[in-house]
């Protein structure tokens, strides 16, 4: 196996909106926002996202609104800054810690859908709902996370990459 963990997982990453009704365990769900915490962070630590883990019918109630079936959902944010520099730091150590959390999923035989841009009305019923304030924080993402209803094939190189080594 040596070598080759992360470029299974990367082969098996593969979205999807139909998930199973198979539940995802609270356990498994703590595993995969911890995962999410080893990424890196390009301002000074501790990292600052805010990931909110849903199960069961809040979160299908969520996943419905966006045209998908998932009873596991979280919700991503990133911190809201004004420099804009460090405001896409924010955006894309957020998206790393995502990716993170992805891969941990695949390890379980989980899948995932993103949703990165949802109506205001959602937006801010999110907002309202699980009290955050939309002045320090900003609706990055929303993961969806499931047992997929078909089987996942591994990916097959779709295009062909020039590698240079010197």
């Amino acid at each position: 196996m040596k070598g080759k963990i992360i470029y299974e997982l990367n082969r098996l990453l593969k979205r999807s909106r139909n998930f199973a009704s198979k539940p995802i365990d609270k356990e498994t769900l703590k595993k995969i926002l911890d995962a999410g915490t080893y990424a890196p962070y390009g301002l000074n630590p501790p990292q600052p996202w805010k990931f909110i883990g849903i199960l069961g019918n809040k979160a299908l109630s969520i996943s419905r609104k966006l045209d998908s079936n998932s009873s596991c959902v979280v919700l991503c944010f990133s911190p809201k800054v004004k420099d804009y520099y460090n405001q896409l730091t924010n955006f894309g150590s957020t998206f790393a810690s995502i990716y993170n959390m992805v891969l941990q999923a695949i390890s379980y035989g989980i899948t995932y859908d993103i949703v990165f841009q949802v109506n205001e009305e959602l937006k801010e019923s999110i907002y309202r709902d699980f009290n955050i304030k939309n002045e320090e924080y900003i609706l990055s993402a929303i993961v969806f996370f499931g047992y997929s209803a078909q089987k996942v094939e591994p990916k097959q190189a779709q295009r062909n990459v020039i590698w240079r080594i010197e």
